[in-house]
């Protein structure tokens, strides 16, 4: 592995801004640069549908045996404009006022490195097929939109979570839930009893709503609390946000039906009245633990002297939408540390360390 040429390629990356909806000049880098390896390379054009200026990049390398999907995203969260890397004793930092962009671009440098030694070697290996997908940090837009008509591999790695040796095989099903509490408006200092204060019902249905974790296998959230209005007035709409995720979906439903009861009784009391919309963020991604993907991937780590290490998350990634779409999706650790910050920091040496594992991972 040349050493030097990792860390100069992934300084290039983070150098190049893509915050989330511009990612068009790291897409422009990233495509000529596959297609300098020799790569197959197409644009997928889903930027206008998500209101991104780039696009999702496919690649393909022909090989030996069953394809592998390596994916990790193009967008970064702001700050993320004007980065610039500082080396102190092996750990790579910003200069502290944006983020470093290791979520995920420590992902990308590394495939990338893996495939450009894969190219220069002449090493028997798997067919690699890459995809690099736009708007992961504000809903995993690109790889929702992908065209997975297109993707020939039936197993895929994610390179976006954060300890290296860290494999993430299970997520939990996402909703989103959008109420909305209407009352009846009325003069609050002449008439204040002929008013039905849509803001009380909300506020004592979310204080009946448990947040946090509601068992082992959910949690759930409340945001975005509003109820416009004057103080003269007695306040006729009201309006909260929640989410609730859940490893099992027969949970994900009861735990939406307990929350909309709470609103019910709550609007029932004050003699107000809801409506609720619901959004479906994402379904639940399991790969069992003897899974061929996940042993192969735990003796390339043990290979590299790394202590695998199989865990769930609560958090979404692209995965989800590979999973989704009959794709055995995994996401594994890049070494990133206080990702979605200005402290955020990653070693070389876990840069490295994933790119030998993704060597062992790929080769014949």
């Amino acid at each position: 592995m040349d050493c030097e040429r990792l860390f100069q390629r992934f300084v290039r990356y983070i150098t190049c801004s893509s915050e989330s909806f511009h990612e068009r000049a790291f897409c422009l880098m990233m495509e000529q640069e596959l297609m300098s390896l020799g790569l197959q390379v197409e644009r997928q054009e889903i930027g206008a549908k998500i209101g991104s200026d780039g696009w999702n990049i496919h690649a393909f390398l022909p090989g030996t045996g069953e394809p592998l999907l390596l994916c990790a995203h193009l967008d970064t969260m702001p700050p993320g404009v004007g980065i610039q890397p500082v080396l102190v004793n092996g750990d790579i930092r910003s200069s502290g006022d944006t983020i470093l962009a290791a979520d995920d671009k420590a992902g990308i440098a590394a495939l990338m490195e893996a495939v450009t030694m894969l190219v220069e070697s002449g090493t028997a290996h798997r067919p690699v097929e890459i995809l690099l997908t736009l708007c992961e940090e504000v809903g995993m837009l690109g790889a929702k939109f992908t065209d997975y008509e297109k993707i020939r591999s039936k197993e895929a790695v994610v390179l976006d979570f954060d300890a290296v040796g860290t494999i993430v095989n299970r997520s939990p099903a996402f909703m989103r839930l959008y109420f909305e509490i209407h009352g009846k408006s009325a003069h609050a200092g002449l008439a204040p009893d002929a008013g039905i204060n849509a803001l009380k019902a909300a506020a004592a249905a979310v204080a009946a709503i448990d947040c946090g974790f509601v068992g082992a296998l959910s949690v759930q959230n409340i945001a975005n609390f509003r109820a416009p209005g004057l103080t003269n007035a007695v306040c006729s709409y009201a309006a909260f946000d929640a989410e609730i995720r859940s490893y099992e979906e027969s949970v994900l439903q009861q735990l939406m039906a307990d929350m909309q009861a709470e609103v019910a009784r709550a609007c029932e009391k004050a003699g107000a009245t809801y409506e609720l919309r619901t959004e479906r963020v994402s379904d639940a991604l399991y790969v069992p633990e003897d899974h061929p993907l996940i042993c192969a991937l735990c003796r390339a780590m043990e290979a590299c002297g790394v202590t695998p290490s199989i865990e769930r998350t609560f958090g979404g990634c692209d995965a989800t939408w590979l999973a989704a779409n009959q794709i055995a999706a995994i996401n594994i650790g890049v070494g990133m540390k206080e990702a979605h910050s200005v402290q955020e920091h990653i070693a070389l040496s876990d840069l490295e360390m994933l790119t030998q594992i993704l060597m062992r991972l790929l080769c014949v």
